[in-house]
């Protein structure tokens, strides 16, 4: 199977790659805070560090490694810088300045 692109030549993530992104999610915004609370820590700070990494990498790893199979390129550390920045601001506004988005 040819992998899809829209016209701006970035590739579409599959079922695979949302998977990915959902088991992300999960352990960086559940598991590991889950974790902190255990040992009577912060969760907020669990949630602001992990939760971006885990999701910009998924991000990352899926366009790079599952849906055009060029691995580790510039590309890929283009885009988990770009979307570790993005959301670790948001994460940071949306936890200690209460704004929801």
């Amino acid at each position: 199977m040819e992998i899809q692109k829209k016209q701006t030549g970035i590739p579409r993530f599959s079922f695979k790659s949302a998977l990915i992104l959902l088991l992300a999610s999960v352990v960086g915004g559940i598991l590991i805070p889950y974790l902190f609370y255990l040992v009577n820590w912060d969760t907020r700070i669990a949630v602001m560090l992990f939760l971006p990494f885990f999701i910009s990498l998924a991000i990352a790893y899926g366009q790079c490694f599952i849906e055009t199979k060029d691995g580790i390129c510039k590309r890929f550390w283009i885009t988990l810088i770009c979307a570790f920045v993005i959301l670790e601001i948001l994460s940071y506004f949306w936890l200690f300045k209460g704004f929801i988005f």
